[in-house]
């Protein structure tokens, strides 16, 4: 049995390239299915979300303020009760995104209901305060400029308006910046939060999504302002996206990002970047879950060796965290996520000998 015990201080000397006493455990987001049962009961409240992360291993609960944008999944609306509703009532669908969304035209920018950073609901960050074990703290963030900006869009009407309406997908976004830089700096100052975790898809597994010039114009000052709101106050600023980022990776640690997730194995080699990029960016993630975790081989034995594998290239010299390669989801079984955080516990105290 392991003598782990929450201490946020491991991840946030592991973002700084420092050695805490253990590697630590950091999932952006575990599915409502899968949080139930590592918590052997229903996962339904704030207080219950705490619980359930503690069971995970986790040195933080990630939590947004409780809000998303009309026309965008909900689901996308990570670490809110909004988001673990929605879940629940369409535990059985696969997440799907609309082909169009209520943005078509400018017009629409002015009739579109734009969340008022001033009235959004926070109340669900004090509950989480009182009754967070000792050690344990709370990660903010907001959710991606770029995602909602497509998704409020429709990808295929946005991809067109790159081309024959630029001005739309320009202005959206920059409505979209500045009300999530607004909701951050009304988080920030919230008591217990000691991080800042951003989620913003940018890519597939072959390439980015759309050209960089497009992200480094009206993308990329909305992530530098967020960064520099959280430095501002202290905080390290983390980064989730998928895919595949070799393009704009320098960019990225140019606009202040401090750390990234989760490095799907199909799209970049980690340790490739570990040795180009080791000492400017600290790495989370990076089990592999379409083989290892879940649809492939799917044994304990076979995730206790590769977390070790990990471990061993990476730990050394601190800047890495255990997490899968895309986000824990419902159908890894609950066996393989403990088989995953057991290794890690096994594995990762520092110095690293394994």
């Amino acid at each position: 049995m392991s003598d782990w015990q929450p201490d946020i201080g491991r991840l946030l000397a592991t973002v700084r390239h420092e050695e805490p006493d253990r590697v630590p455990l950091a999932e952006f987001s575990i599915d409502e299915p899968l949080l139930d049962k590592l918590a052997g009961k229903p996962v339904r409240t704030v207080e219950d979300h705490v619980a359930a992360q503690v069971a995970a291993g986790h040195d933080f609960i990630y939590l947004r303020a409780n809000y998303e944008y009309h026309g965008a999944v909900p689901v996308v609306a990570t670490g809110t009760p909004l988001a673990w509703e929605w879940a629940r009532s369409h535990a059985s669908e696969s997440q799907q995104v609309s082909a169009d969304g209520p943005l078509h035209e400018l017009a629409d920018l002015e009739d579109y209901p734009w969340p008022d950073p001033r009235t959004l609901d926070v109340a669900h960050f004090a509950r989480a305060s009182a009754v967070l074990p000792s050690g344990m703290g709370i990660i903010t963030g907001v959710g991606g400029i770029f995602t909602r900006t497509w998704m409020l869009m429709g990808y295929e009407h946005f991809c067109l308006s790159l081309a024959d309406n630029p001005d739309l997908p320009a202005r959206a976004a920059e409505r979209i910046g500045a009300i999530q830089c607004r909701v951050l700096r009304r988080l920030i100052g919230l008591p217990d939060v000691r991080a800042v975790w951003y989620g913003d898809d940018l890519a597939y597994t072959e390439s980015l999504m759309v050209p960089p010039p497009f992200l480094r114009r009206h993308v990329f000052p909305w992530i530098e302002e967020l960064a520099g709101i959280a430095h501002g106050a202290g905080l390290p600023f983390i980064m989730h996206t998928d895919g595949v980022l070799w393009e704009v990776l320098d960019d990225l640690i140019a606009l202040g990002v401090d750390a990234l997730h989760p490095f799907e194995p199909k799209a970049m080699d980690i340790c490739e970047v570990k040795r180009r990029y080791g000492r400017k960016l600290a790495l989370f993630g990076n089990i592999d879950l379409g083989y290892t975790l879940a649809r492939g081989a799917g044994k304990p034995e076979d995730i206790r060796a590769e977390v070790r594998q990990k471990i061993r290239r990476l730990a050394p010299g601190g800047g890495y965290a255990v997490a899968s390669g895309g986000g824990a989801a419902r159908y890894i079984s609950p066996d393989n996520y403990v088989a995953m955080r057991d290794a890690t516990w096994e594995f990762g105290t520092y110095p690293i000998t394994v």
